[in-house]
């Protein structure tokens, strides 16, 4: 079967996914809502309870969802292209916990009454948050070395946690249990404002990503083959880089420390459809959108009425898939 057609079949399958994943979550959950329902309230009618419920958490939960799997995925996928790294992804890179640590500073700084809203000042400390985890790692300029900045990823992002919880230790009771739940992955403000504040950073973010990924095949070949072939390596890499940290930053701010998104998704859409960008990456960030998706339903009704942070089911689903990973990529890739 050809590459375009194994694309427009996956595509087809995994937005029929997408639209049932969506279904499911607006009617299932503590309060389960049917079809009129939802299409009263979709009208400007229904029930008070009928409105509250899904416009001020079903819906919301579904657009972050969204958000975080577009950026999570596409990150992911470009930190692998970058570093050449198959295990790479912004969990593992440490720019999920400088991401985290950065929020935490922000939330942590409202005692001393700043005046920057939480809809704007979140996001931005994210984002610096996420830079700041990636210059730990990237400083070193050893892009083609995978063990050594998977490791080194690993020991700043164990360094970047536990200074987030040297600031959380100082918050009180009410907050620290918010950020407890907020750092292992949690749809925490769904505020509509907030979202909206989010949308438009990816819509921003994603014309910028596209263009960077120009010619970004080139890059599997290998630096020195790119380069011969008139790529100019060092400003794409850069360029690639830094679309990748302020998609983390912005998927962090909207979902909290979900893990793993950036490194399965990408795997999956190369084995299905090969390593062409033009077919894999559109389908890495739908997948990454249903991964989300998928844990965020089941995150709802699995305990319902109780309800699990999001990271905590993705990092279940996920983290087989990363082990398995890890045994086949280690005396390929990794050594």
């Amino acid at each position: 079967m050809k590459q375009k057609q194994r694309f427009r079949i996956c595509c087809t399958l995994f937005d029929l996914l997408f639209v049932g994943l969506i279904i499911f979550q607006l009617t299932h959950g503590s309060i389960h809502l049917t079809g009129p329902e939802i299409g009263q309230v979709l009208r400007g009618q229904g029930s008070a309870q009928a409105k509250l419920v899904l416009l001020q958490f079903r819906l919301p939960q579904i657009a972050l969802s969204v958000i975080c799997g577009v950026c999570l995925s596409l990150s992911g996928a470009i930190l692998q292209l970058v570093t050449e790294n198959p295990l790479a992804d912004t969990s593992i890179m440490g720019i999920n916990a400088g991401a985290s640590l950065g929020a935490v500073v922000f939330l942590a700084l409202g005692y001393l009454n700043i005046p920057l809203p939480q809809t704007y000042g979140l996001p931005l400390f994210a984002v610096l948050g996420s830079l700041l985890g990636a210059s730990i790692v990237f400083i070193q300029r050893r892009l083609q070395q995978p063990l050594q900045l998977l490791l080194l990823g690993i020991a700043s992002g164990t360094l970047l946690n536990g200074i987030i919880l040297l600031i959380e230790l100082q918050l009180n009771q009410f907050d620290f249990d918010k950020l407890i739940i907020w750092i292992s992955g949690d749809f925490w403000n769904q505020d509509w404002s907030y979202i909206a504040v989010l949308s438009l950073g990816l819509l921003l973010l994603l014309p910028l990503t596209i263009r960077g990924l120009w010619a970004s095949d080139l890059l599997s070949l290998g630096q020195q083959a790119a380069s011969g072939l008139g790529l100019g390596v060092a400003g794409k890499r850069q360029l690639l880089l830094l679309m990748a940290v302020l998609l983390a930053g912005l998927a962090v701010a909207g979902g909290g420390a979900i893990s793993f998104v950036g490194l399965m998704a990408p795997h999956i859409a190369r084995r299905l459809v090969g390593n062409h960008g033009r077919y894999y990456l559109p389908l890495t960030a739908l997948l990454g959108v249903n991964i989300v998706l998928f844990a965020a339903v089941l995150a709802e009704n699995i305990f319902a009425p109780n309800q699990l942070p999001v990271g905590l089911v993705v990092a279940v689903i996920t983290m087989p898939y990363f082990i398995y990973l890890l045994l086949h990529q280690t005396d390929r890739t990794i050594i």
